[in-house]
């Protein structure tokens, strides 16, 4: 878990952290509003130390140190971003 804060605390904005908060809340059938803290970080710890298991915070972890590494957005693509982003690349096929 201390992976993941260590990176966010490092390389995410505010936003980026809330984003992650609501992939979490949303792959682990939650709300988001109960992610307690005071700011995203708190929220974010929060929802890593409780929501997920260590296998999923290990894997996220994972995750997350080679977005940052490639120069890309650490935040996984919720489910509805990549059905949308698909759709509208099948629309502009040929």
């Amino acid at each position: 878990m201390e992976d993941i804060i260590r990176v966010a605390a490092l390389t995410m904005s505010e936003d980026q952290a809330d984003r992650l908060i609501g992939w979490i809340a949303l792959r682990t059938g939650r709300s988001k509003a109960l992610a307690r803290g005071d700011d995203n970080l708190a929220r974010l710890r929060h929802v890593a130390e409780n929501w997920l298991d260590d296998d999923q915070r290990r894997r996220l972890a994972g995750w997350i140190a080679r977005k940052v590494a490639l120069g890309e957005d650490p935040v996984p693509a919720s489910p509805g971003a990549m059905r949308h982003a698909r759709s509208a690349s099948d629309s502009l096929s040929p």
